[in-house]
């Protein structure tokens, strides 16, 4: 009987506990937001244009251009309320024609990739190889004077590769790092410095860089670093591989290679596309609930898993909306950035000018929250609510429509690396999508293998439908959402 009667207290002090976390789901309109994007979608058709039509985006290039462009023209053929902000980001480049070859002793067709603003090289170069990777600060010196347009290896031969995925619903991927002594760790790092002075006073015609990928898979960066740099590919690893065995062995290994690029300088611009549905609520229809993704990708894939789907799907969450007539208490507002792979640039710009500091207090007050689509690829499984509890059982409730779907996680895992972050630092709620990462660290992030066979298409519906209905029940609730504990 006592054990029976325990039990009746918990379960009494349990109840309100539960009821008071609970938001006023309206069933009609989920139901219709599930109507829409899964029987009627717009989404694989705007995710099929800005990989196959457009392709790449990186920012401020052509084609990120052509990428803005077409999603504020889709957005105002919607009937959403549209405008475009632009900031300043630095020169644009692209990748006119690359040829990388292998011609002695046998030939064979290289894959690889320039870094992101790397120059053109200075017409064909035809040579055999330098490989400096590897080698003793002493050994190094040896090769003083003899690098001046020379074609330039700087890594050893790769052993070690990217073989595993961050587990399902973590923050971070945690590699097996193999174990490396202090000893090993600090010649290693004077011999990195040593190459990079001698490339520095000598400027190498070419470099040659491996990828930490396999089977061909090439991941591929990069920043502009100005007048001064020189020429950067990075090599598939196995070729680059194939190439520093050669040279060890003494055969003589010749490529030929040429690169061109193109700067572009005119409009040194990148823009953040916006669109929104103005709240209904006289009281607290100035409040904004947002969504984002990063528009810009590399430059090697098509940016089909980061980030053509989360865009497509915060486009066609907004979409979905308009489209049922919705009338949202609160402004939904979504934004596509720029700049993301350089460093969360056009977020970070947005909530400088928007909701930093004294000058936007008010805004700051009345903004309630932020969801963000990038970090793996869709469907959405749920979100990373960045250790804020009170979030986690409105987020239970929020996603119970959508658990046939899959949508069931509400983790108080935080993750970082995206724009959701920019809003978190500000002291606002920001959350991310939980997605799938099968194959997206080893595969797809930053890679030449990034393209439409990653990812099914029908996870593109499922993940509208579920961010329409999130953004949806934010907008309607009571109260704004519960802002993150301050950091000490």
């Amino acid at each position: 009987m006592k054990r029976l009667a325990i039990a009746a207290i918990i379960l009494a002090l349990s109840v309100p506990i539960v009821y008071l976390s609970q938001d006023r789901i309206d069933t009609q309109v989920i139901a219709r937001i599930r109507s829409e994007g899964l029987d009627r979608p717009k989404v694989i058709e705007t995710f099929n244009y800005l990989t196959t039509n457009i392709g790449p985006r990186l920012t401020a290039s052509p084609g990120y251009k052509r990428a803005v462009d077409y999603t504020e023209s889709k957005l105002r053929e919607w009937g959403l309320d549209v405008r475009l902000e632009q900031w300043q980001f630095g020169r644009g480049w692209e990748v006119e024609r690359v040829s990388l070859e292998l011609v002695e002793p046998r030939y064979l067709s290289l894959i690889g990739y320039p870094r992101g603003w790397a120059p053109s090289t200075k017409g064909k170069l035809v040579a055999e190889p330098i490989l400096l990777g590897g080698k003793t600060v002493e050994q190094l010196r040896s090769y003083a004077g003899k690098l001046q347009g020379a074609i330039v290896m700087t890594q050893p031969i790769r052993e070690n590769f990217i073989r595993a995925d961050r587990p399902p619903a973590s923050g971070d991927l945690r590699q097996q790092q193999p174990q490396v002594s202090a000893e090993a760790r600090a010649l290693q790092q004077a011999s990195t410095q040593e190459i990079a002075a001698m490339i520095q006073r000598e400027k190498p015609g070419l470099i040659l860089e491996t990828s930490a990928g396999e089977h061909g898979t090439v991941f591929v960066t990069g920043r502009d670093t100005g007048a001064d740099a020189v020429p950067t590919v990075v090599l598939a690893s196995e070729h680059y591989n194939i190439i520093g065995r050669m040279v060890q062995a003494g055969l003589p290994a010749k490529l030929s290679m040429e690169l061109l690029t193109r700067y572009y300088e005119q409009d040194t611009n990148a823009y953040t596309v916006i669109a929104e549905i103005k709240g209904t609520d006289p009281r607290i229809g100035d409040e904004v609930v947002m969504v984002g993704a990063h528009l810009d990708s590399w430059h090697t894939g098509t940016g089909a898993t980061d980030n053509a789907d989360g865009s497509a799907v915060a486009m066609e969450a907004m979409r979905i909306l308009k489209v049922i007539g919705a009338r949202p208490r609160r402004t939904i507002r979504m934004a596509l950035w720029g700049g993301e792979e350089q460093g969360l640039l056009g977020s970070r710009e947005y909530v400088r000018r928007h909701l930093a500091g004294d000058a936007n207090k008010a805004a700051h007050d009345k903004f309630s929250v932020y969801f963000n689509l990038d970090n793996g690829f869709v469907p959405i499984y749920g979100f990373y609510l960045q250790g804020n509890q009170e979030m986690q059982p409105i987020m239970e409730e929020w996603l119970r429509p959508f658990n046939d779907l899959g949508a069931t996680i509400s983790t108080l895992t935080s993750i970082g690396s995206t724009d959701h972050i920019s809003f978190h630092n500000a002291g606002l709620p920001g959350f991310q999508a939980v997605h799938d990462y099968t194959g997206y660290d080893v595969r797809t992030h930053h890679t030449n293998v990034d393209t439409v066979e990653r990812l099914d298409l029908n996870a593109l519906k499922q993940a509208s439908v579920v961010m329409a209905g999130v953004l949806y029940n934010a907008a309607m609730r009571d109260a704004k959402i519960p802002r993150p504990a301050p950091t000490r």
